[in-house]
Parts: C-alpha cells; sequence; structure tokens
C-alpha cells in the first residue's frame, strides 16, 4: 500500500539521522492516545490490539516508551487534554480537528495525522411522522454525541442549511441531546423523551434492527457522496520534539490500515474482542464489507466541512487546501 511504504520510509529516514548523529535523542517516554467508540476508530482498536506503536518505537531505540490508551465519548474532551497536555494523539469527526486547527495555527499547530475511515452516518428516528429533516418539531429531541461540535452536529447543521437557508443552520440546535453514541441509542430505543438519532457504525444498524426505527438521512446525502468520517491529530509541538515517536505512530496506523484492507475478517475479530460487542462476525464483517466504507489515511471531501463552516462562522480562518490541514507524511496522497 503507498501510503503505509510512505510512513515506513519516513521512519526509516529519521532512524538514519539518528544513526547518523551516533546517538538517538531523547523523547517522550509516554505516548497517549485515544480512541472513541464505534467500528470507525477500527485502525486504532488493530494498533492497539497487535502493540503496532510498540513494534515501532522498539525499531526506532525507543523501546521502553510507555504507550497509554484511554477512551472518551466526544472528540471536545480530547481536545482539552491536547490542549493541556495529557494526551499526545486525538481522534473524532472531522469538525474537531478543524475547530482545533483553526484556533491554534499561530501557537501549538494542531494538524490531522492521518484518516481512519469513510462511512456513512445515518439520523434514525422512531417517530413515524417524520420523513425528512423539515418534519421535525420543538417536540422532538436528537441524540447526539459531542453535540455542539461533533461531526454529527455539523452534518445535522448542513442538513438543516440545504432546507431552510445557511442562515436558519442552527435551527434544530435546541433539539440536541449531548449523550455518547452508547448512550444515545438506549436513550432512544427506550421510548422516553429522545426520539431520534444522529450516530454512526455500528450502533445505527443495530437500532435499525428494531421495529419502527427508521433511517431519515444519511451523512453522504448532505456530503454529495462518500465523505472522510474519522481522523487523527495531534500538536506540531509533540511532532517537532518527539520526531520517532510521532513517526512511529504515524507507521503503526498505516500498517494497522493496510492490514485491514488485507484481512476483513481478522479485522472484525478484533474489533469484536477489543470492544466486546455483542454483534456477531458475520454483521460485523458485513459493515466492512459495505461498498460505502473505506479504509485509507488520505482525507475525502474535507473541504466541504472547511467551506460550511467557515460560511456560517463556526471556523474562522478557511483553509485553502485539505493539506493546511495535515501534517506533511500524507501530503503525496490524493485527497479533497
Amino acid at each position: 500500500m503507498k501510503q503505509f511504504k510512505t510512513a515506513s520510509l519516513l521512519f526509516a529516514t529519521l532512524i538514519l539521522l539518528g544513526g547518523a548523529t551516533g546517538k538517538v535523542a531523547a523523547e517522550t517516554d509516554e505516548v497517549k492516545i485515544a480512541l472513541q467508540f464505534g467500528i470507525g476508530y477500527l485502525p486504532l482498536a488493530v494498533m492497539q490490539h497487535d502493540q503496532l506503536i510498540e513494534k515501532h518505537l522498539k525499531a526506532a531505540g525507543l523501546g521502553d516508551t510507555k504507550v497509554t490508551w484511554t477512551q472518551t465519548g466526544a472528540g471536545s474532551a480530547m481536545n482539552d487534554a491536547l490542549l493541556a497536555g495529557g494526551l499526545h494523539f486525538a481522534s473524532g469527526g472531522i469538525p474537531p480537528l478543524l475547530l482545533l486547527w483553526d484556533k491554534t495555527r499561530n501557537n501549538l499547530d494542531v494538524r490531522g495525522v492521518g484518516v481512519l475511515t469513510s462511512m456513512p452516518n445515518f439520523l434514525n428516528t422512531r417517530n413515524q411522522a417524520i420523513k425528512s429533516i423539515k418534519d421535525f418539531t420543538e417536540k422532538d429531541r436528537i441524540a447526539i454525541a459531542g453535540a455542539g461540535s461533533s461531526v454529527q452536529t455539523i452534518y445535522l447543521q448542513m442538513a438543516v442549511a440545504q432546507a431552510y437557508g445557511d442562515a436558519s443552520y442552527n435551527k434544530l440546535s435546541t433539539l440536541m441531546v449531548n449523550l455518547a453514541h452508547p448512550d444515545g441509542m438506549a436513550a432512544m430505543l427506550s421510548g422516553q423523551e429522545v426520539n431520534s438519532h444522529f450516530t454512526s457504525p455500528p450502533f445505527q444498524y443495530q437500532e435499525l434492527e428494531n421495529p419502527g426505527v427508521r433511517k431519515v438521512l444519511s451523512s453522504y446525502d448532505i456530503m454529495g457522496g462518500p465523505g472522510s468520517f474519522l481522523v487523527v491529530w495531534s500538536t506540531g509541538k509533540f511532532r517537532n520534539a518527539n520526531p520517532r515517536s510521532y513517526a512511529a505512530v504515524f507507521a503503526a496506523l498505516g500498517e494497522a490500515t493496510e492490514s485491514i484492507n488485507r484481512d476483513k475478517k481478522r479485522a472484525a475479530e478484533i474489533y469484536l474482542k477489543v470492544s466486546k460487542s455483542k454483534d456477531s462476525l458475520e454483521k460485523t464483517l458485513a459493515m466492512l464489507n459495505d461498498p460505502e466504507v473505506s479504509f485509507g489515511l488520505a482525507p475525502e471531501r474535507i473541504m466541504k466541512f472547511v467551506e460550511f463552516m467557515n460560511k456560517v462562522g463556526t471556523m474562522k480562518t478557511k483553509a485553502t487546501s485539505w493539506k493546511d490541514l495535515f501534517f506533511p507524511e500524507v501530503h503525496g496522497l490524493s485527497g479533497s
């Protein structure tokens, strides 16, 4: 795979540079990385299960470096930890990365490391009166992880803007209820106040297995086709101070992505084990084989987010290219 070869080349170059100086520069003694819930984080699950970061750290002469994994329910919490120095690599939807890029351009320099996946997100409901985005009323409640800044929030705002005009993009904000994906699913299916959920795989498919739950729309409808869903990001400060540690994580991400695309059955087994999901192997493998789902490091339709968020004022600075938003290791890939 081209992107994995790119990662490996960078990684080898850094090792050779260290050898040329006769020593390995001191780096962090711990790499802290976080993921959220859902099968979209599969590359990170594979990295964790196969200890790929440890593998590449060891190859760089950093075998004593500790790798610490944490799991949270929203990208905003990760951003807070990243800014405070309590986290080195965050992961989540595209908008939290864009917001932090916008905020840190002149200091910490937060940018994307690589994309995790492109996959559709569904807005599901159990309110049979809702057939389109225009059917939501003040009586409805929509569960959204990281409500206010998450990728599902922006998807919803974009759908509303398409239906009512850009000036009304926030029309349904009062309906949002901030719940992590598993909790949002439980709330919607409980039959209580929350009757809709904008979520991601596998939760959207699990919901649709219940009688009375229907899909209102897909994020691909909003974006005009397939688009990147999840991404990993870090700070330029960490990358510059710890080039071998950064390279090890990037190489591990490339290797995990290659592993998933080579053997999806094994990847599905890892996901079920790491997530402790009750889904069957057959259902999980079906999700990975869905033609609308892909795993690769290059961004896809990310500038759609930039254009919308800048237009409505959420993002103050408008990137001119997706390459502005990512570190150079992925610039040789074909993105959009």
